[in-house]
C-alpha cells in the first residue's frame, strides 16, 4: 500500500508515500519528527486532493535541495512549504501538516533505504495503512479551492489535481 518512485531527475532519490486512517497518536508522531527521531513529512490529508499533488511538490523540494535553494531547514519541511499556495513558512506547516488531532496522516519520506524510516514510523503509527488512492475521502475540496483560489472557471477547463500542480509549479512566479 505504500508505494516508492524515482525522482525524474535525479536517479539517486526516491520517494516513498503511505496514507493512515484511524490513527491516534498525531501528536507523538508530529513531536518526533520535531525532535528528530525520525526524517519524513507528515501531511495533512484534508489539504491533499491527489497523491500526485504530493509528489509534485516532493519532486520541487528534492530539486530545490540539489540546487541548494531551499527555504526551509531540511527537505522533508521543504515538501511542506512547496505544497503551500504562500511563501509564508509559518502558515504552510499550520494549514499542510499533520496536526495533533488530525486522524489521518499521509506520509512522505525521501531516500528511505531499505524502508528503514517508513518501518520506524510504521512501527509507531497508532492507526490502519490503507491506499494512497483513498486519500481523496479525506480530503476538505472546499478548504483546498479557497486556499489555492481555484475557481470554477479553472475547473471547467482542468481538474482540480491539474490546477492545484499548476499553482505549485508556478509558486516561485505566481504568488495566489
Amino acid at each position: 500500500m505504500k508505494e516508492t518512485v524515482c525522482h525524474h531527475l535525479y536517479s539517486d532519490c526516491s520517494i516513498t508515500f503511505a496514507l493512515y486512517k484511524d490513527v491516534t497518536n498525531a501528536k507523538e508522531l508530529r513531536q518526533s519528527v520535531m525532535n528528530g527521531e525520525f526524517e519524513a513529512t507528515l501531511l495533512k490529508t484534508s489539504m491533499v486532493a491527489d497523491p500526485f499533488q504530493v509528489l509534485v511538490a516532493a519532486n520541487r523540494a528534492v530539486h530545490l535541495h540539489k540546487i541548494e535553494k531551499m527555504t526551509t531547514k531540511n527537505v522533508h519541511s521543504e515538501i511542506l512549504f512547496c505544497l503551500s499556495s504562500t511563501k509564508n513558512i509559518s502558515d504552510s506547516f499550520r494549514k499542510f501538516g499533520l496536526g495533533d488531532g488530525d486522524t489521518t496522516v499521509f506520509v512522505v519520506v525521501l531516500n528511505d533505504k531499505d524502508d528503514a524510516t517508513m518501518n520506524l514510523i510504521q512501527s509507531k503509527i497508532q492507526g490502519t495503512q490503507i491506499p494512497l488512492t483513498d486519500v481523496k475521502q479525506f480530503t476538505d475540496e472546499k478548504l483546498v479551492k479557497k486556499l489555492y483560489k481555484v475557481t470554477d472557471t479553472e475547473l471547467s477547463s482542468c481538474s482540480l489535481t491539474d490546477a492545484l500542480v499548476s499553482k505549485i509549479a508556478s509558486k516561485e512566479f505566481v504568488t495566489i
